[in-house]
């Protein structure tokens, strides 16, 4: 079984005790029952992972003495998923699925055909969700939450190579060839207009096939993260 995980934000070094944030110590507590002498894992979502035992532990207020403090290094490849915004819950099955997968960032993008808009208050519920993602695969490194962007300003100021889902696109193993990092444009169920097709291929960005079926967009963003990290172990 895995060794517990939890989040703190500011792990050095230097620190031999910290307090876990409230939630974080009633979930040790409550949930995960753990006591006084249990070993867990802390990480503060940017590489730095520390080995530690509880050394007291009260419903609200947990404390851990480090054992071991290393800095993981940052992967070479770097995802970034642009995609319109899934409806309701499937919101958190996408960003789950995306941090288990390992993406460094996710850009909610604006799109002729959007449905579902992102506001402020998303970012915060989309960051819980991707810290309890990070805590259960136990992963390091907490993806990035940009702010809303439309679909024009994005090609105008991209600085990754752009790859966008298309049905007609190519394989994983070519489009994902030339480059460890980049930038997944994924639509709206309703798929990208003709318009902003018009301005990918003008941008040359390269289409990628995600198989034979329309899918969510919550399933196609998932699917691009996964070729994309079948392709980099291929190489």
């Amino acid at each position: 079984m895995a060794i517990p995980s939890f989040y703190h934000p500011e792990l050095s070094s230097s620190d031999s005790l910290i307090l876990l944030a409230q939630n974080e110590a009633s979930h040790a507590v409550k949930s995960r029952r753990l006591r006084v002498g249990d070993s867990v894992r802390v990480f503060d979502g940017q590489g730095v992972v520390a080995s530690a035992k509880i050394v007291a532990a009260e419903r609200r207020e947990v404390a851990l003495e480090l054992i071991d403090v290393m800095q993981r290094p940052k992967p070479d490849n770097a995802l970034v998923i642009a995609c319109a915004v899934p409806k309701g819950d499937r919101q958190k099955i996408m960003l789950d699925m995306l941090t288990q997968l390992g993406v460094s960032g996710i850009i909610p993008l604006r799109c002729e055909r959007s449905v579902t808009r992102f506001s402020p208050n998303m970012a915060d519920r989309w960051r819980r969700v991707m810290i309890e993602a990070c805590k259960q695969s136990q992963n390091p490194w907490l993806p990035s939450i940009s702010d809303e962007i439309a679909f024009n300003e994005l090609l105008k100021n991209a600085e990754r190579p752009l790859i966008y889902a298309d049905v007609t696109g190519d394989a994983a193993h070519s489009a994902f060839s030339a480059t460890n990092d980049v930038t997944v444009l994924i639509g709206p169920e309703g798929g990208f207009s003709n318009a902003e097709i018009n301005q990918l291929k003008r941008r040359s960005a390269q289409a990628l096939s995600l198989g034979g079926h329309i899918l969510r967009t919550e399933a196609a963003t998932v699917v691009a993260a996964a070729q994309f990290n079948a392709n980099l172990r291929l190489r």
